[in-house]
């Protein structure tokens, strides 16, 4: 099993300059907990609810004049769409991400998340919480 066989779609993506108002409403709108956040285009970092709680509303700061770029986890760790689930499972949990994007080409395609990756191989689950 790939990657791709397991990912959400579609992946939703923002500019790095948008506004952490208009993202939040996007992801509540869309039911959706990150959004990747791009630069020219190009993936460059991820938001998530998480992020938000923590470095926008935590610090009392207001969402309308808060940029992507801002709060975002950057670099992005992506893996490829051909990649194993197995390999996408010891990706995650070296570098203790909960959502990972799966790219084609540089392009960002889908999105998997722990949870995609415990429903279908249970056995897993000793790589993320032990």
């Amino acid at each position: 099993m790939k990657a791709k066989d397991i990912m959400s779609r579609p992946i939703i993506t923002e500019d790095e300059d948008a506004a952490v108002s208009k993202i939040a409403g996007d992801m509540e709108e869309l039911g959706i907990g990150s959004v990747v956040i791009t630069k020219e285009g190009k993936p460059v970092g991820i938001i998530t609810e998480r992020d938000i709680a923590l470095k926008v509303l935590l610090k009392d700061r207001r969402a309308n004049e808060v940029k992507a770029k801002e709060i975002m986890a950057s670099p992005l760790v992506t893996i490829e769409a051909e990649a194993s689930v197995d390999d996408a499972c010891k990706l995650a949990a070296k570098k203790r991400i909960k959502r990972l994007p799966v790219v084609e080409n540089g392009v960002p395609i889908g999105i998997v998340s722990i949870r995609d990756i415990l429903t279908r191989k249970p056995e897993y689950v000793k790589d993320f919480y032990f």
